[in-house]
């Protein structure tokens, strides 16, 4: 995998129009070749509790989990997930003050895991490969955008190619995808993204919303 340095802002907004996050985010390749994501995001009204958060995702050169902790609520809100020395098992915690909560799971290495934020697209697009024409469906440990509790869900992928997309930086021609948020049908999300996988333009389903890529260093 080539070398990824990229920074930028997104915004979220809801099916009306209103921006209800900034996201300030970069992907680093690390001098080992594992590639970290990390972002600054501050959340307001009318996401359900109002607050700044912080990611950090790490993958190792392989692109395999190595570490994800999330930190929100001026710390009063936390999440991590690490893996044991042989990658069997995952330790997954969350905590809201002084609650602490804790499970144990199998680890597969073809787990993804998603949060509220465009970062973990970008994650499972590199990590999944896809060609164009191509699909994939697995098990995601999804992270809830409030409490950060997770729980398992289906998603399918599909790559649709190469599509002219109007943006925020004009006409571009980017890779085009479909996500089935659930496996079933119902949540249906379509988003594009560069060459290196950032997503500059993110649609949630039929209900409207999503994500807009409004700053970017180069790509």
């Amino acid at each position: 995998m080539r070398k990824i340095e990229r920074k930028g802002i997104y915004q979220a907004f809801d099916e009306r129009g209103h921006v209800s996050a900034d996201e300030r985010w970069q992907v680093t390749t690390l001098l080992d070749g594992a590639l970290q994501f990390d972002n600054e995001t501050v959340r307001v009204a009318p996401f359900d509790e109002p607050r700044s958060d912080s990611v950090t995702l790490t993958l190792e050169p392989d692109l395999r989990l190595r570490e994800l902790s999330i930190h929100g609520l001026r710390g009063t809100r936390e999440s991590r997930i690490c893996l044991n020395q042989d990658r069997s098992q995952a330790s997954v915690c969350w905590r809201f003050k002084g609650e602490v909560k804790e499970k144990q799971i199998a680890w597969r290495e073809d787990i993804e895991i998603d949060y509220f934020s465009p970062l973990f697209n970008m994650a499972t697009i590199l990590r999944l490969q896809l060609q164009p024409g191509q699909s994939k469906a697995f098990d995601c440990l999804y992270l809830d955008p409030v409490t950060f509790q997770p729980t398992w869900m289906k998603q399918i992928y599909s790559h649709q190619g190469r599509a002219q997309r109007q943006t925020r930086f004009g006409n571009d021609l980017l890779w085009h995808y479909s996500m089935d948020f659930g496996g079933d049908g119902q949540h249906i999300s379509q988003f594009w993204c560069d060459d290196d996988g950032v997503l500059i333009d993110f649609q949630f389903g039929k209900n409207g919303g999503g994500f807009q890529l409004t700053a970017k260093n180069t790509d």
